[in-house]
């Protein structure tokens, strides 16, 4: 167990950071699908499915697995369709804590979340990342009825920097998962609100990684007729990179939604990421790395390398019409307002990538951090500093448009995998998505049918992991 730097900026392979800065220039490269060099992919695939134990003979010095973690892998998270590399089940959501309302304030109920805002600086490139304010209409002060942070911190120190945290499924030590049971129950006045990210498919990332910030922008302009609602708007960090990766398109490029994965999801100490630490211990530095740079280049390049979905061939010439009946159903009705078929270069990846607001009930934090090891953070409110004005960052209510290439191999569906079918899924889209949702609500059964159909379609590559 390890002293860390509290960080409130990382989060994992479903939602990852909000970074505020310009981190080391090597992890702001871009992995795209530019790098075939076949010994680096293979070694990188090695690494991907590489099953992870404390002390691990694969590490460079470092402690390997843990001490906290949610999956002894990267395929561990990332695991469906025919080969993997698919998202993950409900089975394998990351889990985040949120303090709630104390009821000592009338403003305070449950499910409101309290925002503070923190930066940190640390190591030799001055890495610099910041939490706060999503500057939303749902967004809450903290007020008089609102824990301060010293209560929030002894319940879990990562609250000292992240108004949110992740909390690990898994520690190396035995004495872990009694600790992690009483954090999730009620500490006087304060509770704790426990919500969840699901594991997002991998398939083609290196293609969105490439996907110019151009074309986003250019999407963010395009407005739909018949659909005015829809009005999606490019994610951005503060250091003006547009976000892309994440639910929230809180991660700018492959390389840093990869890295921060591995130091988050799996407890491992890379290059410029420092590991997820114990919350229960004064964190304690990594005594080394658990992969190398040229390592993580590798994993990099692997996963930039995996195959773009496909289209299932269909069955018979019937279920080939359904199918495309289908498809101009999903355009009609306003699917296609921001699952866009075509984004950039990239066909067939059905959306825009950018952030739409939905329904409140889908609302969530829209940053939250892990306790990770390095220096101490510093809080800060500066005056004159307005929060409001930083528009980039999404709101609880804002999710990034998920691709639906690959859908078939990628159930559960939303961000916390509450939905099982896509009946449940579409039924949930509300916000900007309202009105595509009472359409779809409202076509026949047999309409309905085909539009799934035309879904089901989307198919993971049968690509080998192994």
């Amino acid at each position: 167990m390890r002293p860390a730097i509290r960080i409130g900026a990382f989060g994992l392979a479903v939602g990852l950071v909000v970074p505020w800065g310009q981190p080391a220039a090597w992890s702001a490269d871009r992995v795209g699908a530019k790098d075939k060099n076949p010994r680096a992919i293979a070694q990188g695939r090695e690494l991907f499915t590489h099953e992870w134990v404390p002390h691990d003979d694969r590490s460079h010095g470092g402690d390997g697995l843990g001490p906290v973690y949610n999956e002894r892998s990267c395929v561990g998270c990332h695991h469906q369709g025919p080969k993997g590399a698919g998202g993950g089940s409900a089975g394998t959501n990351i889990e985040i804590i949120t303090p709630t309302g104390t009821g000592s304030n009338p403003q305070d109920a449950p499910g409101s979340f309290f925002y503070y805002a923190f930066s940190f600086n640390y190591g030799p490139n001055g890495f610099s990342y910041r939490i706060g304010d999503p500057a939303g209409p749902t967004a809450r002060r903290p007020n008089a009825g609102a824990p301060n942070l010293a209560e929030l911190a002894r319940i879990h120190p990562g609250f000292r920097d992240a108004p949110a945290v992740v909390l690990h499924r898994y520690g190396n030590d035995a004495d872990y998962r009694v600790w992690r049971e009483w954090v999730l129950g009620r500490h006087g006045a304060i509770a704790l609100r426990s919500s969840q990210r699901n594991p997002a498919p991998l398939f083609g990332v290196g293609l969105i990684d490439a996907i110019p910030d151009a074309a986003l922008e250019a999407a963010a302009r395009r407005r739909h007729p018949g659909f005015p609602q829809v009005k999606g708007r490019v994610g951005r960090l503060a250091d003006g990179r547009v976000g892309r990766f994440g639910w929230k398109a809180q991660v700018a490029t492959l390389r840093e939604f990869v890295l921060s994965a591995a130091a988050v999801e799996l407890g491992l100490e890379v290059p410029g990421h420092a590991q997820a630490a114990d919350p229960r211990i004064p964190p304690l530095k990594a005594p080394g790395l658990d992969l190398n740079l040229a390592e993580c280049d590798a994993l990099a390049a692997f996963v930039g390398s995996l195959s773009p979905p496909v289209v299932a061939p269909a069955a018979n010439p019937r279920d080939e019409k359904a199918r495309k009946a289908g498809k101009a159903l999903f355009k009609s009705i306003g699917c296609a307002a921001c699952h866009v078929e075509k984004l950039g270069d990239v066909e067939g990846l059905y959306s825009d990538l950018l952030l739409h607001a939905m329904s409140p009930e889908l609302g969530d934090t829209p940053s939250y951090g892990a306790f990770l090891a390095g220096a101490a953070a510093q809080p800060v409110n500066p005056p004159g500093d307005r929060p409001a004005e930083r528009t980039g960052l999404a709101r609880e209510d804002e999710w990034r448009t998920p691709p639906l290439w690959g859908l078939r191999d990628s159930a559960p569906y939303l961000h916390d995998g509450r939905a099982q079918t896509l009946d449940e899924a579409i039924a949930l889209h509300g916000g900007e998505a309202s009105a595509a949702a009472r359409r779809y609500r409202q076509l026949p059964p047999r309409d309905q049918a085909q539009l799934q159909m035309f879904l089901r379609s989307l198919a993971a590559p049968e690509v080998p992991l192994r």
